[in-house]
């Protein structure tokens, strides 16, 4: 699908308001999503996965709807500007109106915004927010085009964009903002795309002297 395409777009969209579970092309890996709000999509896309209830990303459409989801403070503020749009999923305290299981249970949810457009468009035409969890199969590797899809996704999702292969093929860096009273902190949770010491020495650039950690 190119990013032009306004009608399919807007189509995708509405299946995603609908309730419907998609799977669509990301700056890092293919993703399968639906809307973060509904629980019975998020059940859905656990058992697509066929994997264990653990925390599932969010992609949002810029910084407002990551405050609509999480609780971003002034370091949060700071990583996204420095890396959004890209490869950084930053997480924060999650905000009242999200199922549970979306979260685990942590009270905590990963935030991104992608650096492509077409994966930004459905995005936006899906309300601002949309599930981004790697499309794979619990134990499996991320898909990096529809090619390398596990069929078992293919038949449990309801609609399939392909965009093409994505940009990096790497899974996004996921860390942690940690709100300390002397000063907050960063944990590595998972290092992908972004490498730690770009993140040291981007937030010391910002003027940012929090402790950067890894998980």
């Amino acid at each position: 699908m190119a990013p032009c395409d306004v009608a399919r777009i807007q189509r995708v969209g509405e299946a995603v308001r609908e309730g419907g579970v998609i799977i669509y092309p990301t700056d890092t890996v293919y993703g399968i999503g639906g809307d973060p709000f509904n629980a019975v999509v998020v059940k859905r896309i656990f058992e697509i996965k066929m994997r264990d209830e653990k925390p599932m990303p969010v992609l949002v459409s810029d910084l407002e709807a990551a405050r609509r989801l999480v609780d971003v403070d002034r370091l949060g503020v700071t990583l996204m500007e420095i890396f959004w749009p890209g490869a950084l999923t930053v997480v924060l305290r999650v905000k009242e109106g999200l199922p549970p299981q979306l979260t685990a249970g942590s009270g905590k949810l990963g935030v991104r915004m992608p650096n492509h457009e077409l994966a930004l468009r459905i995005i936006v035409a899906s309300g601002g927010a949309l599930i981004g969890t790697s499309a794979n199969v619990a134990g499996g590797q991320p898909a990096k085009n529809v090619g390398e899809l596990d069929p078992r996704l293919v038949r449990g999702a309801d609609v399939i964009v392909d965009g093409g292969g994505s940009t990096l093929g790497v899974s996004s860096t996921v860390v942690e903002v940690v709100t300390k009273r002397a000063s907050p902190s960063v944990r590595i949770l998972r290092e992908g795309a972004v490498r730690t010491e770009v993140i040291r020495e981007s937030l010391l650039k910002a003027g940012i002297r929090g402790e950067v950690t890894v998980a």
